[in-house]
């Protein structure tokens, strides 16, 4: 698997490295030599040049790349215009672009970014649902009122099989996957035992979420 970054502010520089520990070859573009020289020994691929130009674009050869990630957040028009030029004139497969806020992440879609991240916004949802309570250690939104929490099994079930729990029912969320050192099982089985140790991954209301933590 391949993927091109194409801005190395934080967030570029950050994504950049932690594809290349999760084994993805990368190709990291910026038009500042000093980002670009920071990450050269670090992905397959580096190179300086203006973005914005439709020239440079064509001669990074991006449709060899399975993804391309537009990660220039602070300058709308720019991101806009690239993410415009990679899906309509280079007629790119996927291209996922970072955004900074609302009216940014509509441009995008409207640009014809496949997937639109908006990090800041993310951050601040995790934050505000995992302040304070130490049994959650990472939350997604799926709706307003709705999300997927990673949270430590309850202590009032250590020791128990899952079938015998009744979780849905107990605690008003579902069981999608139970973490046990470096090892996940998706729907665990319903004679497997809950350790001290493990971590699961419920989905389901917010207060549902929040009532299980305590």
């Amino acid at each position: 698997m391949n993927a091109a970054i194409l801005g190395l502010g934080r967030f570029g520089t950050q994504l950049a490295r932690e594809l290349v520990k999760a084994g993805v070859e990368v190709l990291a573009v910026d038009s500042n030599p000093q980002r670009v020289n920071e990450l050269a020994e670090t992905v397959l691929l580096a190179a300086e040049g203006n973005l914005t130009e439709v020239d440079f674009l064509e001669s990074l050869a991006l449709r060899q790349y399975n993804y391309v990630v537009v990660a220039i957040g602070s300058d709308v028009a720019t991101s806009v215009l690239i993410t415009l030029t990679l899906k309509q004139r280079l007629k790119l497969r996927f291209v996922a672009a970072k955004a900074s806020s609302e009216d940014h992440v509509r441009a995008l879609e409207l640009a014809g970014a496949d997937v639109v991240i908006n990090p800041e916004k993310e951050a601040a949802i995790r934050l505000a649902h995992t302040l304070g309570a130490r049994a959650v250690a990472d939350y997604m939104s799926v709706q307003a009122d709705y999300g997927i929490a990673k949270v430590k099994a309850p202590a009032s079930v250590h020791g128990m099989k899952i079938g015998d729990i009744d979780v849905q029912g107990r605690f008003k969320v579902f069981l999608l996957a139970r973490v046990r050192d470096s090892s996940i099982s998706f729907n665990p089985e319903l004679n497997d035992i809950v350790r001290p140790i493990d971590t699961w991954i419920v989905a389901g209301k917010d207060a549902d979420l929040a009532a299980l933590q305590r």
